[in-house]
C-alpha cells in the first residue's frame, strides 16, 4: 500500500503546483476593476510568470504596470515597461500601448516633456493603426497634459477633437475620461451648466465600463459642481451614489473627502445631526488614509458640526488638534478654514476680542490668496492664449509646407506631360493636353480656395489678438505698479485686475462656445415652457434695458393662452439678452426699440426692431460672421467681443430655428427668430 500510496501523493502535489501556477488574466482584470490592487499583486509572481505562454505573459506584465500607476507607484511601472521593451517583440499595438503608459506616469511625475513626448509616439502610432478610438485617446491625453500645464485653450482644442474621434467608439472607460476632462476644463471657465452634464455623461459611461474606482471618482464629481452650485440635496444623493461605490475599495481618502462634502451639505440644509455623524466618519477614514491635509478637512468638519449644534465645550478640543495641523501645514486655505471656526468658538464663548482677531487673520489670509490667485489666473490666461497662438501659427506654417509640396508635385507632372506629350501621337499631345489644362485649372481654384481661408484664418487670429492686447497691456501695468506700491488705493487696483480678467475670461468663454458648437459639443436640455410666461418677461427685460439707454419702448405680444414650447430656456434666455444688449447700445438717444412675440400653428416668431443708425446692404450678411464690427455707425468703441451675433446663430440653430437680420421701418435693424412649437 505504501508503495501505491508515494507516487499518487507525488501525483497529486504536482498537479496542484502546476495548476496554481497558471494566472487567470480574467481574473486578474476583474480585481483591476474591483480596485483590490494589492490581491491582483500577490497573483503575479515570478516563478508563475515563468510558466505562461509570452502572449500571456506580456499581458500579465501590462496588466502589473497599469496597476503600480494606479496605486501610485510610478517608477515601478516604468521599470515594468522598460522590461517589457527590452523583452518582447514591439509591434505597432504595442509601441501604442507601451508610449501611452509612459505618458501618464511621466505627467502623474510631473516630468511634462518626456510625457509629452511619449504622448506623441503613441498618437503617431495609433494613427497607423488607424484606430479612431486610440486616436481619441492620445488626443485626450494630450488635452489632460497641457491642463496640467494651465494652457486651457491648447487643453480644450484637443478634448473637442478627442470627442470627435470618440464619438461613435464603444470603448466606454476612454469616452468617459474624455467627458471627464472636458468637465473640469468647464469647472476651471466657471461653466458649472456645462460641466454638470460632462460628468453626468461620464458618469454614465463609467457604469457601462463597470470599473469601479472610475464610477465612484465621477460620482463624487458630480456631487461637488453640485454643490458648487448650492443645489445640496443634488449634492447628498450623488454623495450617496458615489459612496455606494467607494465602499467596495480601500480608497480611505476619497472616503473621508466624500463624508467631508456630505456633512457641509447637511449643514447648508440645516440638518445638524446628520452633518455630525458624517462628520465623524470623515474623521476616522482620514486617520486611515494618514493624509495630514485631509485630517484638516476633516477636524474642520466635525468643529463645525458641533459649533452648529451649539455645543462649543465638545468642539474646543478638534479645534485644538485643528489649530496644531494648520501650523504644521502652513496651507493658507486651511488657516482659513481654522481662523473662521476658531471665531465662531470665540463668539458662542462670548469672547468677542478673540473671535476679532480671528476673524481678522481669516480675512488677511483671504486677501494674500485672493491676491496669488488673480496673479496665477492672469497668468494661466497669458499661457493659454500664448500656447493657442503658437499653435495657429504652427498650423499655417504645416499647410504653407503642404502647398509647397504640392506645387512641387504639381511641377514635376507638368515636367512629365510635356514628355509625354512631345513624344506621343498627334491625337495624345491633343488629350494630354486638355488633362493639362484641366488640371492646371483645378490647381489654381484649390490654392485660391486655401489662401482665402488662410486669409480667414490670419484675419480670425489677428482680430483674437487685438482683443487680447488691451486687456492684458492693462492687466500688466496693474500688476507693476502693486508690485512697486505706486496706487494709493490698492482695493481700486484689484478691482481693475478682476475688470480685465473677467473681460478676458468672458472672450474665452464665448471662442469657447463657438468652438463647442462647430464640434457639435454642445448639449441641450429641453423643457416645456409656457410661451405667454416668456414673453412677459422678456417684455419686462426688454423695457427696462431701453429705458436705461434713454430708449422709448413698445411691444407686441399675440400668444395664445395656455400655448406651450419645448425648448432649452437658458439658451434662449441668452440669445433675447444678447440681441437686446446690441440694439440698446447701437440705437441713438432718443430713438425705439419695438419688441414683437407672435405664434402661428407651427412656429413661434421673436422680433426685436429698432431706430438709427442702420448699416448698408452690404453690411447685413456679416453681421453674423466672428469678430465682424461695422466701423462707422456701430464701432468698436461701445465694447464687446464681436462674437454675440456668432453665438446667437449657433445657439439658434442649434435649437432647429433660424435667425435673419432686415432693414427695419424704424431706420436701424429688424431682427428675427423663428423657432419651431414642437
Amino acid at each position: 500500500m505504501k508503495k501505491i500510496f508515494v507516487p499518487l501523493l507525488l501525483t497529486c502535489i504536482l498537479s496542484t503546483n502546476t495548476a496554481s501556477a497558471s494566472i487567470d488574466i480574467d481574473e486578474l482584470k476583474q480585481l483591476e476593476k474591483q480596485g483590490k490592487y494589492q490581491i491582483a499583486l500577490d497573483l503575479i509572481e515570478p516563478w508563475r510568470l515563468e510558466n505562461l505562454s509570452q502572449d500571456k505573459a506580456l499581458e500579465v506584465l501590462l496588466i502589473q504596470a497599469e496597476i503600480y500607476r494606479k496605486q501610485g507607484l510610478f517608477e515601478k511601472a516604468i521599470s515594468t515597461l522598460n522590461h517589457i521593451e527590452q523583452n518582447h517583440y514591439l509591434d505597432t499595438q504595442l509601441i501604442r500601448t507601451i508610449n501611452n503608459e509612459k505618458g501618464i506616469n511621466y505627467r502623474r511625475m510631473s516630468r511634462l516633456e518626456e510625457a509629452e513626448e511619449h504622448y506623441y509616439k503613441a498618437l503617431e502610432a495609433a494613427q497607423e493603426l488607424e484606430d479612431k478610438t486610440l486616436i481619441g485617446l492620445a488626443y485626450s491625453n494630450l488635452g489632460t497634459l497641457y491642463d496640467h500645464k494651465n494652457q486651457l485653450a491648447q487643453a480644450m482644442q484637443f478634448q473637442l477633437k478627442a470627442q470627435s474621434f470618440l464619438k461613435d467608439s464603444q470603448d466606454h472607460g476612454i469616452k468617459a475620461s474624455n467627458y471627464y476632462n472636458l468637465g473640469d476644463i468647464s469647472v476651471r471657465l466657471d461653466d458649472y451648466e456645462q460641466a454638470e452634464i460632462f460628468f453626468r455623461w461620464a458618469l454614465g459611461e463609467d457604469k457601462k465600463d463597470g470599473n469601479v474606482v472610475a464610477i465612484a471618482d465621477s460620482a463624487l464629481r458630480l456631487s461637488q459642481v453640485s454643490y458648487k452650485t448650492n443645489n445640496h440635496q443634488v449634492a447628498i444623493d450623488n454623495i450617496y451614489e458615489a459612496l455606494k461605490y467607494l465602499k467596495q475599495t480601500n480608497a480611505n481618502e476619497n472616503l473621508s473627502r466624500a463624508y467631508h462634502m456630505l456633512a457641509s451639505s447637511y449643514m447648508k440644509i440645516g440638518q445638524g445631526d446628520a452633518a455630525l455623524i458624517n462628520a465623524h466618519l470623515s474623521l476616522d477614514f482620514a486617520k486611515k488614509a494618514q493624509s495630514q491635509i485631509q485630517l484638516i478637512y476633516a477636524y474642520t468638519s466635525v468643529s463645525q458640526a458641533y459649533l452648529h449644534l451649539k455645543q462649543p465645550h465638545v468642539a474646543q478640543g478638534y479645534i485644538q488638534e485643528l489649530e496644531k495641523l494648520v501650523n504644521v501645514e502652513h496651507h493658507t486655505p486651511l488657516a482659513i478654514h481654522f481662523h473662521e471656526v476658531a471665531a465662531d468658538l470665540a463668539d458662542q464663548n462670548d469672547d468677542l476680542e478673540l473671535a476679532y482677531k480671528h476673524i481678522f487673520q481669516a480675512l488677511k489670509a483671504h486677501k494674500a490668496m485672493s491676491e496669488k490667485f488673480n496673479n496665477q489666473k492672469a497668468e494661466t490666461y497669458r499661457n493659454s492664449i500664448g500656447s493657442l497662438v503658437q499653435r495657429q501659427q504652427l498650423e499655417v506654417s504645416e499647410k504653407e509646407k503642404a502647398l509647397a509640396q504640392s506645387e512641387l508635385k504639381h511641377t514635376k507632372l507638368m515636367q512629365k506631360s510635356w514628355l509625354i506629350a512631345g513624344l506621343a501621337a498627334l491625337f495624345i499631345c491633343l488629350l494630354l493636353t486638355y488633362i493639362y489644362f484641366i488640371k492646371h485649372r483645378t490647381a489654381n481654384l484649390a490654392a485660391k480656395l486655401y489662401q482665402q481661408n488662410l486669409k480667414q484664418k490670419e484675419k480670425m487670429l489677428a482680430d483674437i489678438s487685438h482683443e487680447l492686447r488691451t486687456p492684458l497691456s492693462v492687466l500688466k501695468l496693474h500688476i507693476e505698479a502693486l508690485e512697486h506700491g505706486l496706487f494709493e488705493d490698492n482695493n481700486k487696483a484689484y478691482g481693475k485686475i478682476n475688470e480685465k480678467i473677467s473681460q478676458l475670461n468672458s472672450l474665452i468663454t464665448d471662442v469657447y462656445q463657438l468652438s463647442q458648437a462647430e464640434n457639435n459639443a454642445i448639449a441641450l436640455n429641453q423643457q416645456i415652457q409656457c410661451v405667454q410666461t416668456l414673453s412677459q418677461n422678456y417684455s419686462y427685460d426688454i423695457k427696462r434695458m431701453a429705458e436705461n439707454h434713454a430708449l422709448t419702448f413698445s411691444s407686441e405680444i399675440s400668444i395664445p393662452e395656455g400655448s406651450t414650447i419645448n425648448i432649452d430656456k437658458p439658451k434662449l434666455d441668452r440669445v433675447v439678452d444678447n440681441l437686446c444688449k446690441n440694439t440698446c447700445l447701437y440705437t441713438d438717444s432718443p430713438g425705439k426699440v419695438v419688441f414683437k412675440m407672435y405664434q402661428d400653428k407651427h412656429h413661434l416668431n421673436i422680433q426685436i426692431e429698432d431706430s438709427s443708425p442702420t448699416v448698408t446692404d452690404d453690411e447685413i450678411p456679416k453681421l453674423f460672421e466672428r469678430l465682424y464690427r461695422v466701423e462707422s455707425s456701430r464701432s468698436r468703441a461701445t465694447g464687446g467681443s464681436g462674437l454675440g451675433l456668432s453665438i446667437c446663430k449657433s445657439l439658434v440653430e442649434l435649437m432647429s430655428g433660424t435667425i435673419d437680420i432686415q432693414r427695419s421701418n424704424l431706420g436701424g435693424l429688424d431682427i428675427s427668430i423663428v423657432l419651431p412649437l414642437k
